[in-house]
């Protein structure tokens, strides 16, 4: 009886082909791997436009640039200067017979400018020793302030005395006029004028009242104004 003697195999073969068949594997696997990391890598972001270049139409060579803030409230035309008014300005309520025009000899320190208020000195005579002029103020305003300039002709004692007083007349619950000082000038001199204020708070009237030692001599107020709270 013949015994068949299996074929021998070819150890070094074998050894080549699964050497291969891995390599190929692994070949596989490193394409497949850069497909899917070529295929998943974040593209480029497309350039960004430079800066100051129109998105939209380019602009008209000169036409002013568009803003999207809303534009400013504009301001109240000169509201300071509309709640001031000069008292040459307002009618007199009573007393506008002592009111006169600047004398002459005194208008270059006086002019229209200054828009002045111009009193006659009383007499000194009884009953008459002293000149007021009225004012219907119905509590519009919070001051009254001017300067008082007397003038006496240069016949006269340039040093005469010469006050000014201001009273304010404020209406009550009750329907009656209070009347009280509110400011008063007591050193001006024709060389020297001074400051007059007077505070007008609820001031329903106003009165301003002049006493003169020489009465030929002319009480003058120069920028002479009402004005309103917070000026």
């Amino acid at each position: 009886m013949t015994t068949t003697t299996p074929p021998r195999q070819d150890k070094r073969g074998s050894s080549t082909v699964d050497r291969a068949t891995v390599l190929g594997t692994i070949a596989g696997v490193l394409s497949l791997v850069v497909a899917v990391a070529a295929w998943q890598w974040p593209r480029a972001a497309p350039d960004k436009p430079a800066a100051g270049a129109a998105a939209g139409p380019a602009a008209t060579a000169g036409a002013a640039p568009r803003s999207s803030a809303p534009p400013p409230a504009s301001a109240p035309a000169s509201a300071a200067g509309a709640a001031a008014r000069y008292l040459d300005t307002v009618p007199a309520e009573s007393g506008g017979s002592h009111l006169v025009s600047v004398p002459r000899q005194a208008r270059s320190a006086a002019g229209p400018e200054q828009h002045p208020v111009a009193l006659t000195c009383p007499s000194n005579q009884t009953g008459d020793q002293e000149h007021s002029v009225t004012y219907l103020l119905q509590g519009r305003y919070a001051e009254l302030r001017a300067q008082v300039r007397p003038y006496y002709p240069q016949s006269s004692d340039q040093q005469s005395a010469t006050y000014v007083t201001a009273l304010i007349g404020i209406r009550g619950r009750d329907g009656e006029l209070t009347i009280s000082e509110a400011g008063r000038q007591l050193q001006a001199t024709p060389g020297r004028p001074q400051q007059l204020t007077a505070a007008l708070d609820g001031a329903e009237k106003l009165t301003l009242r002049v006493q003169c030692g020489d009465p030929t001599g002319t009480v003058i107020l120069t920028d002479a104004r009402l004005l309103s709270a917070g000026e």
